[in-house]
């Protein structure tokens, strides 16, 4: 009995070589069908690996996954001695590489992505553009060494190629004079989303590029994934960018889910990366339980700060408050102060606004970046600072603090106990919606009135 290809050999070997054409897509090889030299079926290509273990702009392909049946085995590209469109040809006593599978009988790598499991139809991050896009196909090119992969097809001539409509859709478009080029997003601005199997990742470098992004942009694109696709891209960042990414999140309930589903520990390292006063709205809406077992696993200093911001009402001074702020003691001359200020203005968000502390942490009077950076070396500080402070208390009203930001122009007020004690500041930023309701019920003829 003959096989399936000595059947029609004279046919076959008609078929156009693929290596001819330099260029392919991943849906032109999928199911073709994979002889050895002895013209015996081996099986059909069911996917393509490429080697995710180093972050290069075009990964080669590091086997082509043969399926027979329920039996699954891989080889490398220079184990194919014909790469043509009908079918692979195997070379020689070519052995299949040595592989490893799943309890389900499925292939699985530490270091690979599969191009069909794993990428096509599924969602990736379009690093470039900073947007989701769904893979119709995957552009695959020869060279010396063996086969990379040049980039996502995420046009409609992808998704019309696989169902093999491809040269009608041009021609209709023909017909209008209109020309449908591929839409190819290039491999080094791919990220695929949950790039392994059952949605487990498990890369050597995961979400390598889309950490290179800013953290706005990673947040968009987080608010359009599940909460697991998002939480698998949270701690795959280091903790000070998924710190940044989650506090850029405008849905509160995702932020909450993505805190519940990180776990204890990973949450509380990604929250001692957060402002004292972040934290605190996010460990607010926890149960008490779940933010008590975070708030054990932070930092301890940071932890107390959180905990005394949670003390307060969410909608006074207390609780819009932050405690990072940068202040001197009444003893410092200009000199010293901008010597500490080197030292401790990288972490603080608010840096323009210098405070002067009594002993014992009581508000003495504020100056500027600017008032510190053009006094002379030795002054004092309390020879150049401004006495008259404006500033609210710790159970004050959001809407009297938005006011008196407003009214002074203010980009952050200072907050005191009862005792005129320094306990934190309000930045602009967390009362700007406060402001602009007040405005919108103002008058029309006293907006904008000094």
């Amino acid at each position: 009995m003959t096989s399936g290809r000595v059947a029609t050999v004279e046919q076959v070997k008609k078929s156009p070589v693929l290596k001819d054409f330099n260029t392919f897509f991943l849906s032109e090889i999928l199911s073709v069908k994979v002889y050895d030299k002895n013209d015996k079926f081996v099986g059909y290509i069911d996917d393509v690996a490429i080697d995710a273990s180093e972050n290069i702009r075009h990964p080669y392909v590091s086997a082509m996954i043969v399926r027979s049946g329920k039996n699954i085995t891989a080889y490398d590209y220079s184990a194919f001695v014909e790469y043509r469109y009908d079918y692979f040809e195997l070379g020689s006593d070519q052995a299949p590489l040595p592989i490893k599978l799943t309890s389900d009988g499925e292939y699985e790598s530490d270091t690979e992505i599969l191009l069909k499991r794993d990428v096509l139809d599924k969602q990736i991050v379009d690093t470039s553009g900073m947007r989701l896009v769904r893979v119709n196909d995957i552009k695959l090119t020869f060279v010396k060494n063996g086969i990379v992969t040049i980039g996502a097809d995420i046009g409609p001539t992808g998704l019309m190629r696989r169902l093999s409509l491809s040269r009608i859709y041009k021609a209709a478009a023909a017909l209008f004079n209109k020309k449908i080029p591929d839409q190819i997003i290039s491999w080094q601005f791919v990220e695929p989303i949950g790039t392994s199997h059952k949605n487990k990742i498990r890369l050597v470098v995961p979400y390598a590029k889309l950490s290179l992004l800013h953290p706005a942009d990673i947040a968009d694109i987080i608010e359009e994934l599940s909460v697991q696709e998002s939480t698998e891209i949270l701690k795959s960042l280091d903790e000070e960018t998924a710190a940044e990414t989650l506090a850029e999140i405008e849905e509160q309930d995702l932020q909450i889910s993505l805190i519940e589903s990180l776990g204890t520990e990973k949450a509380a390292d990604i929250l001692d990366m957060m402002p004292p006063d972040e934290a605190a709205d996010i460990l607010g809406d926890l149960s008490e339980m779940q933010a008590e077992q975070i708030l054990s696993d932070m930092n301890s200093q940071g932890a107390e700060e959180v905990r005394e911001l949670m003390s307060h009402d969410e909608d006074t001074a207390g609780g819009l408050m932050t405690t990072e702020y940068i202040s001197f003691p009444e003893t410092f001359n200009v000199e010293q102060a901008l010597a500490e200020y080197r030292l401790i203005a990288p972490n603080i968000e608010m840096a323009y606004y210098l405070y002067v502390e009594e002993k014992g942490g009581y508000l003495k009077g504020v100056l500027t970046l600017k008032d510190l950076v053009v006094a002379r070396p030795y002054q004092k500080l309390t020879e150049i600072m401004n006495r008259k402070v404006a500033f609210c208390l710790l159970d004050e009203r959001k809407e009297d603090v938005a006011e008196k930001i407003a009214r002074y122009s203010l980009l952050a007020i200072p907050v005191v106990d009862g005792e005129d004690v320094l306990k934190g500041i309000i930045t602009f930023d967390d009362v700007m919606d406060t402001i602009i309701e007040i405005n919108e019920e103002l008058p029309h003829f006293l907006k904008g009135a000094e």
